[in-house]
C-alpha cells in the first residue's frame, strides 16, 4: 500500500526533473483544429492538468436527448393575452399580429357591410347576418417566429368556417363536423393575408398553433445542426479523439482506465468543460497532455473542498475537507501509475501543469469575503501539497442566469471567483491565476436541452464555452497566445431589459396571467383535442371510461382523465372536478394505534416501506369484527401527524388532495400508525367515478 507520504516524496523526486514551464509557438486560433490522431511529443514531460469543482465539473451538458421548453406555442392577437406558459399540456402561449382587419356581409355577391373587426380578440362579437347573406373577413397576420404553423378561426358556433391564408384552405369545420388543418410554414417579417367565410357567427376568436418547436442545445444539435465546435467530428461525423490528450477520472471511475479525449470519455452521456479545455491545451502543446478531474456533485468549498489552512469547523466530522483529500489522493495516484496509463511514456517524467477550478453552486449565499479566503487558501494548499509553488491556476466563475447574476444569491461566490484574478486585489497571484467570467455562456431554457438551471440546462455549449476559456486563459498564463471568445451581446440586452423592469411600475389590477375567458378557444379546441389525439392517452381514457383498472398506478390516483379535468378546470369549467362524496371523513373520529415495529430501520433512509410485524393481538386489525377499544387503540380527527415531536404541517403544500400543509389535529406518536373506522356512503350512480384519497 503507498502512503500519502510516500505519494509525496514521489511528486517531489519527479517534479525535480520537470522541466519549467514555457511558451509554446504559434496562436491557438478562435476555430479549435481537427485532432490528428497522433500523440504527443512523448521525448518531454507529460502535460499534467488538475480540474476539479462539482457537479457542474463532472459535466452535466448533454451529448443527445435534448426536449424542447414547450411541445407547442399557441398563439393570439386578443389584447387579453399575457405572454407565458400555457396553465395546462406543457406549451406556450404568446402574440401575433392581425392587422387591416374588416368584415364584410354579403348578400348573394354583393357587399351590404363593410366594418373594422378585433380579429382575434375573443370577447369580440362578428356582424349579424340576416336570412340569405354570408360573411366573410379578410386581414393579414404575421408571426413572430419562423415556423410551422396551424391556423383556426372563431371559438363555438364561430369555429364553423373556412380559412384561406394566401387563396389556399388551410382550415375547414363543416357544420357537425370536426376542424381539418393543413399545417403551413410561416416566415417571420413577411404579412400574409387571411380570408375567413363563417358558416355561424359568434365571436371573432382566431388563434394559431406552431407546432415544430425544435430541440435545442444537446452536443448533437450543436454540432451537427448548428455547425459549431467543428473540431469534435470527423468528415464521417463521427465524434473525433485526442490521442494526444488523456483523460482521466480517478474521483468517480477510479477502477476506469485512462482515455483519449472525446465526446463520449466522460460518461457517454454528458461532457463538462474538460472538453474545451483539452482540446485548447492539446492544440497548444507539442507534449501529451493528462487531465486528471476529480469532481464530486453537491459539493461545498465551505464545507467539502474545505482547503487545510481554512482550518475545521468540525474536526470529527470525516465529509468535511473530505474531496480536498480525495483530490490529493486521487492525483496522487494516478501519477504513481503514470508509466502503466500513457502510452509509450519511457521515464521522460511529467509536470503538474496547471489547476483548473468550476464550482459554486453549493455555497450559495456565501460572501465575496468567505469564499475568497477558502479559495486562496485551496490554491496556495495545492501548491504546496504538488510542490508546485507557482502552479497556474484558472478559476471559471459561477454563471447562473448570466448577466442576472449580480442580484441572485451566488453574487457574493462570482465577485471572490473574479477577484483571485485581479492582480489588483491579489497581487501575490498575477501572472499565475486567472478568472473566466463565464456569464456570456448562460443560456436560457429555450435554447437549451433541459430545465436545470443549476445544472445550466444541460446545454452543451454551456459546457465547451467554459472548458475552452479556461483552457485559453491557461494558455496566456503559460505565456503563449489564444484568441479570445467574442461575447454574444448578451450583456446589453440583459441591461436594457433590467432598466425598463426597473422603471416600469405594474399596476396593481393588472392580471399576472391571461384570463381563463381568453384561454377557453385555446383549452378547448386546441390543448384539449391535442390531448384526446394522443394515442396512450386516448386508450387509457377509454379504459377510464370503460370502468377499467389502470395499467399503471398513481400515488395520487392521477390518471390521465384528470389531465382532462385539468384542462376544463383551466378553462373555468368545473362540471368534471373530484367532488367529497358522503360523510366528510376529515371531521370524523377514527380509532387509531401508533407503535415502533421490531424491523428496525435507519432513520436517514427515504423510502421506508417494508413489511413490519403489527403486535400482538392485532394481526386482524382491518377486520370488522376487530374490537378496537379493547385493544387499547385511541380516537382522533384526522390529520394525523407530527413535526419533529409537535403538532405542526409539514411543509407549505396548498394541494387540497393531500393536506400536507394543514396543520395535523392528532399526534402520529411512533412511526406506524394503523387506523380504522366505519362509515356509511349514499348509493353510488352510475356515470360517475369515485375514489379514496388516504394520505
Amino acid at each position: 500500500m503507498t502512503t500519502m507520504s510516500s505519494r509525496k516524496s514521489l511528486l517531489v523526486a519527479t517534479m525535480a526533473s520537470m522541466y519549467l514551464l514555457a511558451a509554446q509557438a504559434g496562436t491557438v486560433p478562435l476555430d479549435l483544429p481537427n485532432p490528428d490522431g497522433n500523440p504527443g511529443n512523448l521525448k518531454k514531460p507529460v502535460k499534467v492538468y488538475i480540474l476539479a469543482g462539482q457537479s457542474n465539473m463532472v459535466g452535466m451538458g448533454d451529448i443527445s436527448g435534448a426536449r424542447p421548453a414547450y411541445s407547442s406555442v399557441f398563439l393570439m392577437a386578443d389584447p387579453a393575452v399575457i405572454p407565458g406558459p400555457m396553465p395546462v399540456g406543457g406549451s406556450a402561449l404568446a402574440r401575433h399580429g392581425v392587422f387591416d382587419a374588416k368584415a364584410v356581409v354579403y348578400s348573394g355577391k354583393e357587399p351590404v357591410k363593410t366594418v373594422p373587426i378585433a380579429l382575434g380578440t375573443v370577447a369580440e362579437k362578428l356582424p349579424a347576418t340576416d336570412s340569405g347573406q354570408s360573411l366573410e373577413v379578410t386581414a393579414q397576420i404575421d408571426v413572430p417566429v419562423t415556423g410551422i404553423y396551424t391556423l383556426h378561426a372563431g371559438f363555438e358556433d364561430s369555429s364553423y368556417s373556412v380559412v384561406l391564408l394566401d387563396g389556399k384552405e388551410v382550415y375547414r369545420r363543416d357544420a357537425g363536423g370536426q376542424p381539418v388543418v393543413t399545417k403551413v410554414a410561416l416566415e417571420v417579417g413577411k404579412r400574409y393575408p387571411v380570408r375567413i367565410s363563417y358558416l355561424k357567427g359568434r365571436s371573432a376568436a382566431f388563434w394559431m398553433e406552431q407546432v415544430d418547436i425544435e430541440a435545442n442545445g444537446d452536443l448533437m444539435t450543436v454540432v451537427t445542426r448548428d455547425k459549431k465546435f467543428q473540431y469534435l467530428v470527423d468528415e464521417a461525423g463521427k465524434w473525433t479523439a485526442r490521442n494526444d490528450v488523456l483523460y482521466a477520472d480517478p474521483r468517480l471511475f477510479p477502477a476506469r482506465n485512462v482515455l483519449p479525449l472525446s465526446a463520449t470519455a466522460n460518461n457517454g452521456k454528458s461532457i463538462g468543460p474538460e472538453m474545451g479545455y483539452g482540446h485548447v491545451m492539446g492544440s497548444f502543446h507539442d507534449e501529451q497532455v493528462l487531465l486528471i478531474k476529480t469532481a464530486m456533485g453537491n459539493r461545498s468549498l465551505n464545507f467539502d473542498f474545505r482547503p487545510p489552512s481554512s482550518g475545521r469547523t468540525d474536526p470529527q466530522n470525516n465529509y468535511e475537507s473530505y474531496e480536498y483529500r480525495a483530490m490529493i489522493e486521487g492525483v496522487s495516484n494516478t501519477l504513481a501509475k503514470i508509466d502503466q496509463i500513457v502510452p509509450g511514456y519511457s521515464g521522460q517524467g511529467y509536470e503538474i501543469a496547471g489547476f483548473g477550478w468550476f464550482q459554486g453552486h453549493k455555497d450559495k449565499g456565501s460572501t465575496k469575503e468567505e469564499y475568497e479566503k477558502h479559495l486562496v487558501n485551496l490554491i496556495n494548499d495545492l501548491r504546496k501539497d504538488f510542490s508546485v509553488p507557482n502552479m497556474p491556476a484558472v478559476v471559471a466563475t459561477v454563471g447562473f442566469g448570466g448577466y442576472r447574476l449580480q442580484s441572485g444569491p451566488w453574487k457574493g461566490v462570482w465577485e471572490a471567483q473574479m477577484a483571485v484574478g485581479d492582480p489588483k486585489q491579489h497581487p501575490e497571484f498575477a501572472g499565475t491565476v486567472a478568472s473566466v467570467d463565464t456569464r456570456d455562456f448562460w443560456r436560457e431554457r429555450e435554447e437549451s436541452p433541459k430545465s436545470e438551471d443549476y445544472h445550466y440546462h444541460r446545454n452543451a455549449e454551456t459546457y465547451l464555452l467554459v472548458g475552452e476559456a479556461m483552457g485559453r486563459a491557461m494558455v496566456r498564463l503559460e505565456g503563449g497566445e489564444a484568441e479570445r471568445i467574442p461575447t454574444s451581446g448578451r450583456e446589453s440586452s440583459v441591461a436594457a431589459l433590467v432598466a425598463a423592469e426597473a422603471s416600469t411600475t405594474a399596476p396593481t389590477d393588472v392580471p399576472v396571467a391571461t384570463p381563463p375567458a381568453i384561454l377557453k378557444p385555446l383549452l378547448l379546441d386546441g390543448v384539449r383535442l391535442n390531448f384526446i389525439a394522443d394515442a396512450a392517452k386516448r386508450t387509457a381514457l377509454q379504459a377510464a371510461v370503460n370502468g377499467q383498472k389502470p395499467t399503471q398506478s398513481s400515488q395520487f390516483l392521477n390518471d390521465p382523465m384528470d389531465g382532462l379535468v385539468a384542462i376544463y378546470k383551466a378553462a373555468d369549467i368545473t362540471d368534471y372536478n373530484w367532488k367529497p362524496f358522503g360523510q366528510d371523513l376529515n371531521n370524523v373520529a377514527w380509532d387509531y394505534f401508533s407503535f415502533d415495529p421490531p424491523e428496525v430501520m435507519e432513520k436517514t433512509k427515504a423510502d421506508r416501506y417494508r413489511r413490519v410485524t403489527v403486535p400482538a393481538g392485532m394481526t386482524n386489525w382491518f377486520a370488522p369484527e376487530f374490537d378496537a377499544a379493547q385493544a387499547g387503540w385511541k380516537q382522533g380527527l384526522p390529520p394525523f401527524g407530527q413535526k419533529n415531536g409537535k403538532l405542526e404541517p409539514t411543509g407549505s403544500c396548498t394541494n387540497n388532495f393531500c393536506l400536507c400543509g394543514v396543520p395535523p389535529r392528532t399526534l402520529w406518536e411512533k412511526e406506524v400508525l394503523l387506523a380504522r373506522g366505519t362509515f356509511e356512503f349514499p348509493a353510488l350512480k352510475p356515470g360517475y367515478r369515485y375514489r379514496f384519497v388516504v394520505g
